[in-house]
């Protein structure tokens, strides 16, 4: 939900885990590329929405640490059915091809502390709060697979903001100022590009529902807390 952590600068997308992290970046990146340059087989994905869409919401809270990250929000998403198959359902669509999902940030709070201190012996830090709740559009990337044999469900889901927010921030050497920044959340089963590894039940595919908490993985070496996830997703022609 590094996540698009690393070393946050001024116009930087606010860190989410595993987004720039591994395969799920490179597999996003290429992906969306891919679409750019391809628009013939994007636009073929595009209506693959006469499948139908799982529409429903998700609420998401999670950390992060380098820097220290901690944000809760909920969004309401529309993801466009690709294929369905006597014993499956699936939903996969790059950036562009779903319809836009609506995001409420309620909390989304950034601190960091220079590794190395400045010339005249400090270290430097700095802090971001949201200024306010705010609700903001966001472009969808991902993959719902249902399994009707096994009546299971998997997914990987990244949200990333078409639109800046306003941040509060304080520097410990410069003080106050204020920003504006991007965001993005993942939610889903596993990390990116491994989501079909824990599989959840269901008992209607027409409803999926979910408490699940994404533990951090191998990759990541302590830098991600856990990913408290909540879905209600519901299939509509």
């Amino acid at each position: 939900m590094q996540s698009t952590l690393g070393r946050l600068q001024h116009n930087q997308i606010i860190p989410t885990p595993f987004s720039m992290k591994g395969l799920s970046t490179r597999t996003i990146i290429i992906a969306v590329a891919f679409c750019v340059g391809s628009f013939g087989l994007c636009t073929a994905h595009a209506q693959a929405g006469q499948y139908g869409a799982y529409v429903g919401t998700i609420q998401v809270s999670g950390s992060a640490i380098g820097p220290k990250v901690s944000y809760r929000g909920s969004a309401k998403v529309s993801l466009p059915v690709s294929s369905r198959k006597a014993d499956s359902i699936t939903a996969e669509f790059l950036a562009g091809e779903a319809p836009a999902a609506t995001a409420m940030i309620s909390q989304w709070d950034i601190s960091d502390t220079e590794k190395y201190a400045d010339s005249g012996g400090q270290f430097v830090s700095y802090s971001c709060a949201l200024a306010a709740p705010v609700e903001i559009p966001m472009s969808a990337t991902g993959v719902l697979d249902v399994d009707l044999k096994a009546k299971t469900h998997a997914l990987s889901l990244t949200l990333v903001s078409t639109k800046e927010v306003d941040f509060n921030c304080k520097n410990s050497r410069s003080g106050a100022y204020k920003k504006k920044q991007g965001s993005s959340i993942y939610v889903g089963t596993g990390a990116p590009g491994a989501h079909f590894e824990k599989q959840l039940p269901f008992t209607d595919p027409v409803r999926l529902t979910a408490k699940v908490t994404l533990m951090p993985t191998n990759e990541t070496k302590g830098k991600y807390g856990p990913i408290v996830q909540e879905w209600n997703l519901q299939l509509a022609r």
